[in-house]
């Protein structure tokens, strides 16, 4: 089955958007890459990235040159708008097997598109998202700590098992950041990677905690309609045998009943 690639951006530096893509463009079945941009959430006045649009550019761009043109482009800071010529760095027959592997990862068929998302309405969103396309990874790699946590929670309370980050084994070179790209970490150590693309869900305590959830709506839902049910049925008892039978009493408080636990279910969601 197909799946679409969702990374949600922070700032405008490619690089830690290329390493997951192109991981997935290798090892999934993409069917779009799409570029998330969350709007209007706390602390996002600080971050340099000015859209979804101009992120998935700089990615397409960074790629280009290093499938075509065997060049490392720089996007910002002190070094941005220039090059490096990794003539430079490799031998030209591994240069050549680089640019090689790019631009077969590069010329894949696959639609790259970008999306801006109001943060208030994030929750509503993903559900969509993950409603229409059940298979969809959420990349939460560049995701500052900020909102982690609301990705997570919304993820649980959804039923969200495809929330991924991609991890270098050794810290990112920023001096000489080309090494801590895709064809450093897989191309050039055929043996091992030089990473891990871990899914993020795959722990106990999120199992539990989607369980738990997941346990409990069920519950309400029956409860509610239990509760649907014996209203009906007193309404229907009381006008056949009048208001003050057994009968009647019965089926009321059974009624009762059944409305205070679907509201405990709600305040009060149960354990394991």
């Amino acid at each position: 089955m197909a799946e679409a690639l969702y990374l949600f951006v922070t700032s405008e530096r490619p690089d830690q958007y290329l390493n997951p893509t192109l991981h997935c463009l290798q090892h999934k079945n993409l069917s779009k890459i799409v570029f998330l941009y969350v709007e209007n959430r706390a602390g996002s006045e600080s971050e340099t990235s000015s859209s979804a649009r101009s992120v998935r550019e700089n990615v397409e761009s960074l790629l280009a040159s290093l499938a075509y043109e065997g060049k490392y482009k720089y996007f910002t800071g002190k070094m941005k708008g220039k090059e490096v010529d990794l003539q430079t760095v490799y031998l030209p027959d591994i240069l050549a097997s680089i640019k090689q592997k790019y631009s077969l990862l590069k010329d894949r068929k696959v639609p790259w598109l970008d999306k801006e998302i109001d943060y208030f309405n994030l929750r509503e969103e993903l559900t969509k998202i993950h409603k229409e396309e059940p298979e969809a990874i959420f990349d939460v790699s560049a995701v500052s700590k900020g909102y982690l946590g609301d990705i997570f929670a919304i993820g649980v309370l959804e039923g969200i098992d495809q929330i991924y980050t991609f991890n270098l084994n050794k810290g990112a070179n920023f001096d000489e950041p080309w090494k801590s790209l895709y064809h450093e970490l897989v191309f050039r150590k055929a043996d091992s990677n030089g990473y891990d693309y871990t899914n993020l869900t795959k722990t106990y305590i999120y199992k539990i905690c989607s369980k738990s959830i997941l346990v409990r709506r069920p519950r309400l839902i029956v409860s509610l309609i239990a509760a649907l049910a014996l209203l009906i049925a007193l309404i229907i008892v009381g006008l056949v045998f009048g208001p003050t039978n057994w009968f009647v009493l019965i089926i009321g408080g059974l009624a009762t009943i059944a409305s205070i636990f679907s509201l405990f279910y709600t305040f009060f969601p149960l354990r394991g």
